[in-house]
């Protein structure tokens, strides 16, 4: 206790002890409870995330006479696309996972990479499918004669084809669905149902693919698009392509328990099955175009046949009905 009108030295003493007491807490703008904004929007940051390092990998490529030719450099587009899946995609899912939902959450991420069990028939849809399918359309569209061409060259075709395949699925594929699939559509499924999750995240998956049109080998392995071109491709990548991929690739990942090995299988298949390599060697005369009908006919299919849970178990928000309580009668006296 400090009495005023003491001596000098007494009241130096009791001001010292009274500032020591007085503990400063910064008020308004100062003070941050809550989480913070990634762990409030965390599908946004990551998006935010991937198209800002996204453009910065494709920068060079732009600029390199495979672009716009603004420097004198020929740079490919391939070793940004790696970077891109590792970094932008991989990358982005793991750090925002970290920040927003936590060390159990990331672990949890890490764990789809080893889930490996699951039944034979999704490995074999994962790997042939694709190509099975752009023959069946051949056939259909063509006619058989193309069946017993493909036939001939089906020795060649296996080790072509799986090699390419486990190339691209170990290399860029699982990292692309690490985000993709296993970070944000798994996140907006559960929030929004896998159907409309799907819908929503093709047109974001077509959009990173975007600055591929404008590099020489970047979107087609035959070299640069003509501008009279780049119009349709848009259309492939906002929606008829991106949106069955997304649809047929949420419901193999629900149908395995969440298999990131089965997804990249099938990622790679339809990538590898579009390839130049591909289709000019073992479907000579059959327009690669076809996949992508074929595709769009499967997904509606898949989306009839699980009567739009694409394999999910869970609650699908909106789905139930919402129970109105009425009050219990009130007996007559």
């Amino acid at each position: 206790m400090c009495a005023y009108g003491g001596s000098v030295p007494a009241s130096r003493a009791c001001v010292l002890r009274a500032r020591r007491t007085v503990s400063w807490r910064p008020t308004g703008s100062a003070v941050r409870e809550g989480p913070s904004v990634i762990a409030k929007h965390p599908g946004g940051a990551f998006l935010a995330f991937f198209y800002v390092v996204s453009w910065i990998l494709f920068l060079p490529a732009l600029l390199g006479t495979l672009g716009f030719g603004l420097i004198p450099v020929e740079i490919p587009a391939q070793p940004s696309i790696l970077l891109l899946s590792l970094i932008a995609l991989a990358g982005g899912a793991f750090l925002i996972t970290r920040i927003a939902d936590g060390k159990d959450a990331v672990r949890d991420l890490r764990r789809r990479y080893f889930t490996w069990r699951t039944g034979p028939q999704w490995y074999l849809l994962a790997l042939f499918g694709a190509p099975l399918l752009l023959l069946v359309g051949a056939a259909v569209v063509q006619g058989p004669a193309t069946l017993s061409a493909f036939a001939a060259k089906l020795p060649q075709f296996l080790p072509t084809y799986l090699i390419n395949l486990v190339l691209i699925a170990v290399l860029i594929s699982i990292w692309e669905e690490t985000g993709w699939m296993a970070f944000l559509t798994a996140r907006w499924q559960k929030r929004f149902g896998p159907v409309f999750a799907s819908l929503m995240v093709a047109p974001l998956f077509g959009l990173g693919h975007i600055p591929l049109l404008f590099i020489s080998g970047g979107i087609t392995d035959s070299g640069r698009l003509a501008p009279s071109e780049v119009p349709e491709y848009v259309f492939y990548l906002l929606l008829l392509f991106s949106v069955p991929v997304r649809l047929i690739v949420t419901w193999i990942f629900n149908s395995t328990g969440g298999s990131l090995p089965v997804v990249a299988l099938a990622h790679a298949s339809l990538d590898t099955t579009a390839s130049a390599a591909i289709l000019t060697g073992f479907y000579p005369d059959v327009d690669g175009r076809l996949l992508y009908f074929g595709l769009a006919i499967v997904a509606i299919a898949v989306l009839l046949i699980t009567r739009g849970r694409l394999g999910y178990h869970e609650a699908i928000p909106g789905a139930q009905r919402v129970a109105i309580p009425v009050p219990a009668p009130v007996p007559l006296s």
